[in-house]
């Protein structure tokens, strides 16, 4: 029996909102005959961008992007130009969204990535970005590339950026599908099957559930493929009647012997509002006596915007929404009516007993994890015991020489996942300000050259590419993380 390797797709996906420009990201990575490149895709909301007249006494929108990937101390790559919308005879009109793809050849390697946005139009100074990268593509392993996810496909008559293999295909800049999406589209590549298998072999593609890794049996999918150096997929999923909720897509090589070579997963959120259980949350809301069902003091603003805000490491991407940016200026009305539908959407018939017993762990956090700066729930290590629940272990250090005070947390399973590690450090040293620097769990940070930076104040010089420290004399990271 073939051992089985599970590999997790990771894209970084951020929506930019500054000033009033709305800008969505993702990158993936690719291996091609002339090395491995990444590709960026970039969507910005025609709405909210700045439309002025231009020479040709029509109105469009110019975004300055710059992309810059460093290693060590040194660009290795840097890509500056301006993006211009389609125009438009009126400011009246419609403004359309513009998107952009841009492939970025980038060898084997860890880098730092930082992305510049800027309105040309707006005077405010361009947001940033920052992220670690990693490209690490084999010669002989069998492989996936990134995942690309479609909004559509159509043949190729003249090629574009957005030609691949015969095929324009427009990139779907988002993992969350709303309601009037009724498939999921996405391309991938696979590597170095004619080294690795030789053979004919099956790529099985199907949807399972987020939280319980159940399959969703009416979403799968499979081709038969030939092995060759690169052999790219496209695949399409039906998700018409696929409810709300969190999801994987999973793509799973199979050979002839039907033994599963390899797994890749990519998470995606799913709204589908009319396939939801039908409980009429208003009734419930109105129905609902919040100062008796639930304990605190329920109408008190300072009390209520607390408990509200303590909700967000367990709330959903739409529920995170209304915390990040709402709360601060929400009524009490708005903030009971939130904090009433929150509950009642977990349990309709004893919101008050789930509501207590976060309660507890919330004040549980407070009372370990609280600092000048942040609550409880605030810092990461709250967040992460609020999310996944207590570690199993924990290991603590705080005086050795080599490495800034940290705690590593092992979880022996999350989810489907077992043997799962969070590091924690403390890089001002005083004080109790502890931050996530990296976990091996799915859609959580990942820092390589983690335990480097551990020792970033006694390393000679911070490379990207060097795992280790320089000096770890009397750290027991590696050993304890590895354990």
């Amino acid at each position: 029996m073939k051992t089985v390797i599970v590999s997790l797709s990771f894209l970084l996906y951020s929506i930019f909102s500054f000033s009033n420009l709305e800008v969505y990201f993702m990158y993936s990575t690719f291996n091609s005959p002339d090395g491995p490149y990444i590709e960026t895709y970039l969507s910005t909301i025609g709405k909210t961008a700045n439309f002025v007249q231009n020479d040709n006494k029509k109105f469009s929108a110019e975004i300055e992007i710059t992309m810059i990937f460093r290693k060590a101390d040194s660009v290795v790559a840097l890509d500056k130009y301006n993006l211009k919308s389609p125009e438009i005879n009126d400011t009246t009109e419609k403004k359309p969204n513009f998107i952009d793809l841009q492939r970025i050849s980038l060898p084997n390697g860890i880098y730092n990535f930082e992305i510049q946005i800027r309105d040309i139009n707006d005077d405010k100074e361009a947001y940033k970005l920052t992220d670690i990268i990693q490209v690490d593509f084999s010669e002989k392993k069998l492989q996936f590339s990134g995942t690309q996810l479609i909004e559509s496909i159509t043949p190729t008559e003249n090629e574009s950026p957005l030609t691949k293999n015969g095929f324009d295909l427009l990139p779907y800049i988002s993992n969350f599908y709303p309601s009037n999406f009724d498939k999921l589209s996405f391309y991938t590549e696979i590597y170095n099957s004619d080294k690795s298998i030789g053979d004919d072999f099956i790529v099985r593609y199907y949807i399972e559930k987020f939280e319980t890794y159940e399959e969703i049996e009416s979403c799968s999918r499979f081709k038969k493929l030939n092995s060759a150096a690169i052999v790219p997929l496209i695949g399409e999923i039906n998700i018409e009647n696929l409810p709300s909720g969190n999801y994987s897509l999973v793509m799973e090589i199979k050979n002839r012997d039907n033994e599963s070579l390899l797994k890749q997963k990519f998470f995606f959120q799913r709204s589908n509002p009319e396939l939801d259980p039908k409980i009429d949350l208003s009734e419930l809301i109105k129905e609902t006596d919040i100062s008796t069902t639930f304990e605190g003091s329920m109408n008190n603003t300072d009390s209520l915007r607390e408990y509200v805000a303590c909700l967000r490491p367990i709330a959903d991407m739409n529920e995170r929404n209304f915390i990040d940016y709402q709360l601060k200026t929400a009524s009490n009305e708005i903030m009971q009516n939130y904090f009433l539908e929150f509950w009642l959407k977990r349990s309709n018939v004893e919101p008050g007993n789930l509501w207590k017993i976060y309660k507890e762990q919330v004040d549980f956090v407070d009372k370990f994890y609280r600092t000048p700066i942040n609550r409880g729930y605030e810092s990461d290590r709250g967040r992460v015991y609020l999310q996944y629940g207590a570690p199993n272990d924990i290991y603590v250090s705080k005086h050795e020489p080599s490495s800034y005070p940290y705690e590593i947390w092992h979880y022996y399973r999350v989810a489907d996942e077992n043997n799962k590690k969070f590091i924690f450090y403390n890089p001002n040293i005083a004080g109790d300000e502890y931050e996530l620097l990296h976990s091996d769990l799915t859609g959580e940070v990942k820092t390589p050259n983690w335990e480097r930076v551990l020792s970033k104040r006694n390393n000679a010089l911070y490379n990207h590419d060097v795992m280790n420290s320089d000096d770890s004399w009397g750290s027991r990271a590696q050993e304890e993380y590895n354990r």
